[in-house]
């Protein structure tokens, strides 16, 4: 309501007050309105993993179905990786997160976004495993893959053999790999978009396959004893073979009892290879410059790390 005067000062004034107060009344209504809901899964299952038998330890974080959310045996420290959109090694908390296993199925509603996915596992999360964090930031040491002294040894991938079958590599509603049919072990890279990781029975390792710098060291990140940042600039896909054995500082060779053998690294096929020779494999470190023309720069870099204040090791029932 406007309050005329003859006086112009007083106008102002009172048309002043006015506007606060609308402004007020505006803030008082806003803060009355409830927050959207979260984006939940239309339903989902979350239960401990069986005990492994055998000696071989193998996790599942995707499924053929683009309409589910499938993982199994997966570590609450790999589900916080998918929700949060972070790598492993920006994830902090107890130990058991990085060695429980869950098996996770969740339904995810007709028509919803790709990038709603990773929300709904928050929520899922957050619901079952009663999972509360906060962000931190650190300086940590790293390699830097990059460009060595004669520049990179890579091919391209040709396009016409990504577009073979694009599906086999990525499934597109959810942004993860899909698995892919377990390979023969003779030489030579897998037809077709993807990687595999094969081991020999004495420890060598062979990584191969059609991936860009970032699938590349995100790989390596898995298998390293630090987290591997890809500063190459390469842009595209390229023909990847690299056979190496591990040293004392291989995380995924940390991670492994006596007699145990670990599960390759997400989106990775698996495979026992007779086709690597021990005798003759170098260290990673020697074989990506030999092999790719590149080479791994140790460096400290900062990065987001996620801390885990509270987890429940036992999730909630379905």
């Amino acid at each position: 309501m406007w309050i005329i005067s003859m006086k112009t000062g007083q106008i102002q004034r009172t048309a002043g007050i006015a506007a606060a107060a609308g402004v007020a009344l505006f803030a008082a209504w806003a803060s009355g309105q409830s927050a959207p809901p979260a984006p939940r899964f239309e339903v989902a299952s979350v239960k401990p993993s069986p005990p492994p038998t055998g000696n071989a330890v193998m996790r599942r974080i995707d499924g053929p179905d683009p309409g589910m959310v499938s993982y199994g045996n997966a570590t609450l420290k790999m589900l916080i990786a998918r929700a949060y959109k972070v790598k492993d090694y920006q994830i902090g908390g107890p130990d058991w997160i990085d060695s429980l296993g869950y098996d996770v199925a969740a339904k995810v509603p007709a028509g919803a976004a790709a990038d709603q996915v990773p929300l709904m596992l928050q929520s899922l999360l957050a619901e079952r495993f009663k999972l509360a964090l906060h962000r931190e930031s650190k300086t940590i040491n790293v390699y830097s893959l990059v460009a060595g002294k004669d520049g990179p040894k890579l091919k391209e991938t040709d396009p016409a053999l990504l577009a073979v079958d694009p599906g086999r590599g990525m499934n597109p509603a959810l942004g993860n790999p899909a698995p892919l049919p377990a390979p023969g072990a003779g030489g030579g890279l897998p037809p077709g978009p993807g990687v595999r990781m094969t081991m020999s029975p004495n420890g060598g390792r062979r990584l191969s396959g059609h991936m860009t710098m970032e699938q590349l060291t995100n790989f390596m990140s898995f298998f390293m004893d630090r987290p591997v940042l890809d500063l190459t600039g390469l842009k595209g896909t390229y023909d990847v073979d690299l056979t190496f054995m591990p040293d004392e500082r291989d995380q995924m060779q940390s991670r492994m009892e006596p007699g145990m053998m670990m599960a390759p690294p997400p989106g990775a096929a698996e495979g026992v290879a007779d086709h690597i020779s021990d005798a003759t494999a170098s260290s990673i470190f020697s074989a990506v410059q030999e092999s790719l023309g590149l080479k791994l720069d140790p460096r400290k870099s900062p990065a987001e790390i996620l801390v885990v204040d509270r987890a429940e090791r036992a999730p909630t029932e379905n």
